[in-house]
């Protein structure tokens, strides 16, 4: 399977549904073509399996109507996009979802803390206090 379908499913997880279908379709006709009509697809029924099984996505329908359109991926390619779907954010990732943006002003000064007591526990395991 390309990368760049892998990449377009992990970075679509928080993207809208037809934010996914079109990165999606845009991705693969870049991979694997123009769409092929319905027709076209009948008549190379078997280069167009031959391709989704190298590894090649295969787009068959109208490309101005999504709904329209399926796409011929091999079961193997199917379990790589499936399994890249369902991988966990990473922190970096959540934090470009929200729209962080790190500071880049400069120094930043922090000054010095208060002084406060220490903090204690009002019992433990042994019945003691102790200080934190």
């Amino acid at each position: 399977m390309d990368a760049r379908i892998l990449k377009t499913v992990q970075v679509a997880r928080n993207a809208s549904r037809q934010d996914i279908t079109d990165g999606l379709v845009e991705t693969i006709v870049q991979i694997g073509g123009d769409p092929l009509t319905v027709r076209k697809a009948k008549d190379e029924l078997s280069a167009v399996l031959g391709k989704a099984r190298s590894g090649v996505p295969q787009v068959i329908g109208n490309m101005k109507k999504a709904d329209d359109m399926a796409v011929v991926i091999s079961v193997q390619d199917l379990a790589e996009l499936v399994t890249a779907a369902r991988q966990q954010e990473t922190f970096g990732e959540a934090l470009d979802a929200i729209g962080f943006k790190p500071y880049s002003g400069g120094r930043i000064i922090v000054g010095q803390g208060r002084k406060r007591e220490r903090l204690q526990r009002s019992d433990n395991a042994s019945g003691a206090k102790m200080a934190l």
